[in-house]
């Protein structure tokens, strides 16, 4: 019978690799879905599982879906194209970080994950000071314009820090919230996961962690000296510029609806700003959960080969007298109980292996 602990790595697993993406032991760890199993308890699990080995591989530090392992170089070429990406856009981050009123900008997306594939927009997840979501939209929509990134560069989710609540609370948003990167603002992102108390129920391990590392340093001290006194200038002209971008940016996006292939994904409020005009949330939570769907029934289908012992009702087979079937049924309860001890063994073997490997290396 498959545990939980089965199910947690395994949908985990089969997460990632909707979007290509072999995971590491602690992406694993960090990532595990509805579970706080510990990086030995994981290991430990897995070692001991005959349906876990079955469909999952870890080869190479990484855990992929048995017989995907060309994932693990096709990720390698994508962190390259990724790095080069960001190192082209360095500049135009570190602009938009010195955007007035911005307190978060964070990466989000394909390119948080270092996963960017061929022909990848740059996706950003942006918190700002005060209800001056469309101020700040509109200023970054200018910027890129000016610099030439306009169809490369995307802030597709803008909220208020008065406002950090989102409204969508499902496992693709809680995968989304706890792999976004900041360039500036760590601290926001802390107050927006607190403030979103669904994220640690879908991933607990994600509890009392550090935001994840930037991937790229955006910082500048001149940008961010130009940035308060811009602030300053136009603190007492922001209800009105907000007002004024506000109209004029909703009627334009309410022109293109009929372009949107997920208008529910769409939110224009006054404080809260979601353009996810071509979003693939439902698409991916559907094959998620085919694919789960798939794993339940695999743990539950019969694992031998004889079809007479599998299916003993197959015509031919001569029906069974009540003594035969009682002894039926008390041969197959001890071939449970002696199937179950032989996992629990096996998971108690490799964490021995795991505690004496931990120890070994502290000795060193």
């Amino acid at each position: 019978m498959v545990t939980t602990r089965e199910i947690a790595i395994a949908r985990t697993v089969i997460y990632a690799s909707l979007f290509d993406y072999p995971l590491t032991l602690e992406q694993l760890h960090y990532s595990l879905i509805g579970s706080d199993q510990t990086l030995p308890e994981i290991l430990a699990v897995y070692e001991g599982s005959e349906l876990l080995r079955d469909i999952v591989e870890y080869r190479d530090g990484f855990f992929f879906p048995a017989g995907r392992g060309d994932l693990v170089e096709e990720r390698r070429r994508r962190e390259v194209r990724s790095d080069q990406f960001l190192e082209h856009h360095r500049m135009a981050l570190r602009l938009i970080c010195a955007l007035p009123f911005t307190r978060l900008v964070a990466l989000s997306g394909s390119i948080a994950h270092r996963n960017l594939e061929p022909n990848g927009d740059l996706d950003l997840f942006i918190v700002t000071h005060g209800p001056r979501v469309w101020t700040v939209t509109v200023m970054l929509l200018v910027l890129t314009k000016l610099l030439r990134r306009r169809r490369t560069i995307c802030a597709n989710f803008v909220l208020a820090d008065s406002h950090l609540s989102v409204d969508q609370q499902d496992l693709f948003t809680a995968n989304q919230m706890i792999h976004l990167r900041p360039l500036v603002g760590a601290d926001v992102l802390q107050r927006f996961l607190g403030a979103n108390p669904f994220v640690a129920h879908c991933y607990p391990n994600t509890r009392d962690r550090e935001p994840l590392a930037p991937v790229v340093d955006v910082r500048s001290h001149p940008l961010a000296l130009a940035k308060r006194v811009l602030e300053t200038i136009l603190g007492a002209l922001s209800p009105i510029v907000e007002t004024v971008c506000r109209h004029a940016y909703a009627w334009h996006l309410r022109r293109r609806a009929a372009s949107w292939r997920s208008p529910d994904q769409v939110q224009l409020r006054s404080d809260y700003l979601k353009l996810h005009t071509q979003s693939h949330r439902q698409m991916v939570l559907d094959r998620f959960q085919a694919s789960v769907d798939r794993l339940v029934r695999m743990a539950k289908a019969p694992r031998r080969d004889d079809l007479f012992q599998i299916f003993p009702d197959l015509p031919g087979v001569r029906p069974r007298s009540t003594a035969e079937q009682v002894e039926r049924l008390r041969r197959k309860a001890e071939e449970s109980r002696e199937r179950a001890r032989q996992n629990i063994n096996r998971q108690r073997a490799a964490a021995d292996q795991v505690r004496t490997a931990i120890s070994a290396r502290r000795r060193r």
